[in-house]
């Protein structure tokens, strides 16, 4: 009897001690074929191998980059008649690139200034093209007599504290009383007003001949640049959702179908003959202290802002380019800004230093 039961005790912990073991391995099990463990980022999907994961041209960052997008348009420089360079990085190092250069990016042939790059995997079982179409800069938006003025505003021109203003300002057909802030000072010819805070004059249409013919022809000049740039082809179209915050753009004509907001610096990169213009259907919104930041040798002259609705820059903030706006502007206190203002209604300024390139 004895014997019998030590044998039981040893079956019931040998039952035990398999139970154990058969947990443990089967927990061990579970670890090593969990999904999430087996999925690795050394494993790329397939897809993804036929995609790049940059792409630039020039040594500039192709705009809108993504790799699902497989078309881009890239506008050269003026003068550029040189096949630009294409910097293309795939996504998995074993796939090959192919670029194919555009042939002769002056010609009138789309597929003849478009260069080619094809992605193909290491076994040739998939591929993927993507293309840059070159088109040539746009001409600058001519501003015709406008442009001897720094600030035109059809109702009024006003400053609620203290500015600094480098060239010519013009209300029409509002009168004299519509400039407001600057404490003008009639010269004694009757055809212009002076003010301290003005390196310039300041003209009104109810003075004195040939003045009020010269600003009606500067306002119907005004309107005409604004057309103009209204009608120039686009070349990037709802970029960003019109959130430019914190983004570098190149040369172009940019149209937005809604409002375009800059809550942080922007960036225009490109040289002394680039033309940036923007089409604007809805507002333009600038935050407080940011900054438009012009590099490579941009210049505000050739920067076109076309806006349909109010334009409005924040306290402290600095922009760059010529304003062509259908209603108001509103400049917050301690702006600065290289360009000029030509509104449809009204120009409001604070403590704003504004200086015509």
């Amino acid at each position: 009897m004895k014997l019998i039961k030590r044998i039981s005790v040893f079956k019931v912990l040998s039952l035990f001690m398999l139970a154990g073991f058969i947990i443990t391995l089967a927990a061990c099990n579970t670890t090593q074929t969990n999904p999430d463990d087996t999925l690795e980022d050394d494993d790329p999907v397939v897809t993804q191998d036929v995609t790049l994961r940059g792409l630039s041209v020039d040594g500039t960052s192709v705009i809108d980059f993504d790799t699902e997008n497989e078309a881009y348009v890239w506008v050269m420089s003026e003068g550029q008649t040189t096949t630009p360079v294409i910097d293309a990085t795939q996504y998995a190092s074993s796939s090959t690139v192919l670029v194919e250069d555009a042939t002769d990016v002056t010609s009138s042939v789309e597929s003849e200034r478009t260069t080619t790059i094809t992605v193909t995997l290491e076994d040739e079982s998939q591929s993927m093209v993507y293309t840059v179409l070159f088109k040539s800069n746009s001409d600058p938006v001519d501003l015709r007599s406008a442009n001897a003025f720094v600030i035109i505003g059809e109702s009024a021109i006003s400053t609620e504290t203290m500015s600094v203003v480098t060239g010519d300002i013009g209300v029409s057909p509002a009168a004299a009383t519509y400039i407001t802030g600057f404490s003008l000072i009639m010269d004694s010819t009757g055809t212009f007003a002076t003010s301290s805070q003005i390196t310039g004059h300041a003209y009104a249409s109810d003075y004195t001949s040939k003045t009020p013919s010269t600003l009606t022809t500067a306002i119907g000049d005004m309107r005409t640049a604004y057309t103009d740039a209204t009608s120039r082809t686009a070349d990037y179209t709802e970029l960003y959702s019109g959130d430019l915050s914190g983004k570098t753009l190149t040369t172009g004509v940019y149209k937005f179908g809604t409002g375009v907001l800059v809550n942080t610096d922007l960036t225009l990169h490109g040289n002394a003959t680039d033309v940036f213009i923007f089409q604007i259907d809805g507002a333009y919104t600038q935050a407080a202290t940011t900054d438009i930041i012009l590099t490579g040798g941009a210049l505000p002259e050739n920067i076109f802002w076309q806006v349909a609705d109010t334009v409005s820059i924040g306290t402290g903030a600095h922009f760059e380019g010529t304003v062509l706006a259908k209603t108001n502007i509103t400049l917050g206190t301690n702006t600065t800004l290289n360009g000029s203002l030509y509104a449809q209604t009204a120009v409001t300024l604070d403590a704003t230093t504004i200086t015509k390139p």
